[in-house]
């Protein structure tokens, strides 16, 4: 086990994985920390856990339950446990460090 992650490690692991779009890096308790690098379109569903994505190259839209913002490399997103949420219309090179914590159905507000 290691205490530090790597960019490097990352994206070679996202590279390894199974569907070649995201990787877990930790798991430790509640907490996963992973990366996750999406090509063309982004499927994914609602999570049992809070989430926070945090941008670390490219530009888009993110959808969070039907509202949407712009996102740039930096930014950190911010999604509550069970919401509907995807990037749209998303660089090539988009690529975002996740963080998913507590318990299912997410943190009291």
């Amino acid at each position: 086990m290691t205490d530090r992650y790597t960019l490097n490690a990352a994206e070679t692991a996202v590279q390894d994985s199974d569907d070649g779009l995201y990787a877990v890096l930790l798991a430790r308790g509640t907490l996963e920390l992973g990366y996750y690098m999406p090509r063309g379109t982004d499927d994914q569903q609602p999570h049992e856990q809070d989430e926070v994505y945090i941008v670390r190259a490219g530009h888009g839209r993110f959808v969070l339950d039907g509202e949407t913002q712009p996102f740039a490399p930096g930014d950190a997103l911010f999604v509550p446990a069970g919401k509907p949420h995807r990037f749209e219309n998303f660089s090539d090179d988009f690529a975002a460090w996740v963080v998913f914590y507590g318990p299912g159905g997410g943190e009291a507000a």
